[in-house]
């Protein structure tokens, strides 16, 4: 393997760690160098620019141990891939029950306030790791139309979500301590559980088409 320019690895890093404090509208390229201890031309003579720079290190925040390996089908039931998915996404991108280093904060910064980075990370990391969850759960509904699947990865996803999002809240309402006890397999057990019984008991799917004339005008 090639190694990396020290200097370029510098910027990365000091990057991340700005990008991730400030976002990428009022992070300063001249801050960024001056953490890397980096000439100010450094980051034009690796990146090109800084928005190609924010690009890098939201990239290699992923990349950094954040990767999920989920197993093929072959190898496992869906319940099990399903378990796989929900751990690594719950872990790794949401760093439940680990400390939030700028790689963690960067990440979840760009899930919640997207920017041209996003485009890059949606075609490169975050696209195939939802088509493998399709996959999932197309080994559980079979029957199901696209959109419903498109909903069903959506409710998978946005309960994960919940634990980091909305954590706030929840520690308000129950208390931090209890909160706490909401652990990485806890959460993991909870959210594979509750999903598998909801795919499991939805009735095949029946074609659903827009109301009738009639019903139309009925309806105003």
């Amino acid at each position: 393997m090639e190694a990396q320019d020290p200097t370029k690895v510098r910027l990365l890093e000091a990057a991340g760690e700005e990008f991730a404090d400030k976002g990428f509208a009022v992070a300063r390229v001249r801050d960024i160098c001056v953490r890397a201890a980096a000439n100010g031309a450094a980051v034009n003579y690796h990146f090109g620019d800084k928005e190609q720079l924010y690009v890098e290190t939201v990239l290699s925040a992923h990349h950094c141990g954040m990767d999920m390996h989920l197993p093929r089908s072959e190898e496992s039931t869906p319940a099990e891939q399903l378990r796989a998915f929900v751990h690594g996404f719950l872990s790794r991108v949401l760093a439940l029950g680990e400390p939030m280093d700028w790689r963690h904060r960067l990440m979840l910064r760009e899930l919640i306030q997207p920017t041209s980075a996003s485009d890059v990370l949606v075609r490169e990391v975050i696209r195939p790791k939802f088509e493998r969850l399709l996959e999932i759960l197309r080994r559980f509904r079979p029957d199901a139309e696209e959109r419903s699947l498109y909903a069903m990865a959506f409710s998978v996803i946005g309960q994960c979500l919940h634990y980091q999002m909305g954590r706030p809240v929840a520690e308000r309402l129950i208390g931090v301590e209890t909160m706490e006890t909401l652990d990485l397999e806890f959460l993991t057990d909870h959210i594979t559980r509750f999903s598998v019984a909801a795919l499991e008991s939805m009735p095949p799917e029946i074609a659903v088409t827009g109301p009738s004339a009639q019903e139309a005008t009925l309806l105003g």
